[in-house]
């Protein structure tokens, strides 16, 4: 009778641990083709990542309440570049989102242009980083794309997203904590 009971108390003491575990705050996502890796808040979830061309792929990241979503595309560079200083990647990452410009005209995006003013530069988790947003017109509606690029000498990652002008500052508030935990190699 007491190992039954003991039994039992030791259970009712270990489903709430394990209940916890199955609920946790947060979920890790791990690419281990890529190596980049990210945590969700609790109501997130990945869908993907799909695959494609040579050595890159694209995750979507999306919170099951308001179906807000963001994309994070993923490029392993092959081969890797040398090392370099961090300015100079810097520059390369404010080039790459003029490029940015250029392809979304391409496209066939309207009035498509980068806020000049909104230019972040900034280190996540020890790799050079740029945030920053461009406008553009649909269908007469003022959109915004908000975009963070994180680069490494093997790695390159964006994370796009686009949606009306005046959701940006509350997107923002949900979506840069995710981006503040990317891990690229």
């Amino acid at each position: 009778m007491r190992s039954v009971l003991a039994k039992l108390f030791y259970a009712s003491l270990l489903c709430p641990i394990a209940v916890s575990f199955a609920y946790s705050q947060t979920s890790q996502y791990r690419d281990r083709e890529s190596g980049a890796s990210l945590s969700l808040p609790s109501g997130w979830k990945w869908l993907g990542p799909e695959r494609w061309g040579n050595e890159e792929s694209t995750l979507i990241l999306r919170e099951r309440e308001t179906g807000q979503e963001i994309k994070l595309y993923v490029k392993t560079l092959q081969p890797p570049e040398e090392i370099m200083p961090a300015n100079k990647m810097n520059k390369r990452l404010l080039k790459q989102a003029q490029r940015k410009v250029e392809q979304r005209i391409k496209e066939g995006y309207e009035n498509y242009r980068n806020r000049e003013e909104s230019y972040e530069l900034k280190s996540i988790n020890g790799r050079s980083g740029l945030n920053w947003v461009a406008d553009y017109t649909q269908n007469g509606r003022k959109m915004v794309e908000y975009f963070t690029r994180v680069r490494s000498e093997t790695t390159n990652a964006l994370f796009f997203a686009k949606l009306p002008g005046e959701r940006l500052d509350d997107f923002k508030r949900h979506i840069d904590p995710i981006i503040a935990t990317l891990q690229i190699p």
